[in-house]
């Protein structure tokens, strides 16, 4: 087997790997149990069947593992939107693929939105400058204000931010219980910041 840009993977390369995934795995179920301020790095390692040591060897420090859970839901390429059609509908397809890429992964997506932070602050230097589903939105408005489809008049920063705000919100109103189907809601919500993001 071979790692990307690694060479061939080694069985300690693996097994690494592993406990790392489990470790993570762990964190986050007992995160859903007992909330994220409710669980110490000794509860993670005892979880996983490891040492405080080890732990220490694959984390610097619990939040990190909170870093790579987010990177985990929304940190990957995925496929990309249609690109035919108006800029606010491949928008739309963008936001609605992430969230429907999310929902597979339920338990992480209820954690990570019920966390009372800024997304933002979640992403760790070095490892991505924002997740892909903003630099793909970011990417269709700047299009669509070259093609005259996005209004020009606010920077596209300012549009991206607010698209993404609702996609953030349409998910934290489903994690926290105020909708049972957070597509819907991001479609409506989508509809209604999009009115003002579209030159008239």
């Amino acid at each position: 087997m071979t790692t990307p840009g690694l060479g061939p993977a080694t069985p300690s390369t693996g097994k690494r790997q592993l406990t790392r995934d489990r470790m993570l795995d762990t964190a986050l179920q007992l995160f859903s149990e007992h909330g994220y301020l409710g669980v110490r790095v000794e509860d993670i390692a005892t979880r996983s069947g490891v040492s405080r040591a080890t732990f220490y060897k694959h984390f610097s420090e619990r939040e990190q593992i909170l870093a790579e859970l987010f990177e985990r839901l929304l940190g990957t390429a995925s496929e990309e939107p249609p690109d035919s059609g108006p800029v606010a509908q491949q928008v739309v397809a963008a936001v609605e693929g992430a969230v429907a890429r999310m929902l597979e992964q339920e338990q992480l997506a209820r954690f990570v939105y019920s966390l009372p932070v800024r997304h933002s602050a979640l992403l760790r230097p070095g490892v991505r400058a924002t997740p892909y589903v903003f630099e793909q939105v970011t990417r269709l408005l700047e299009q669509g204000a070259r093609t005259g489809e996005i209004r020009t008049d606010v920077p596209v920063p300012l549009l991206a931010r607010h698209v993404l705000a609702t996609l953030e919100t349409a998910m934290r109103d489903w994690a926290e219980g105020a909708v049972d189907e957070p597509l819907s809601r991001v479609g409506l919500m989508l509809a209604l910041s999009l009115d003002g993001v579209v030159a008239h």
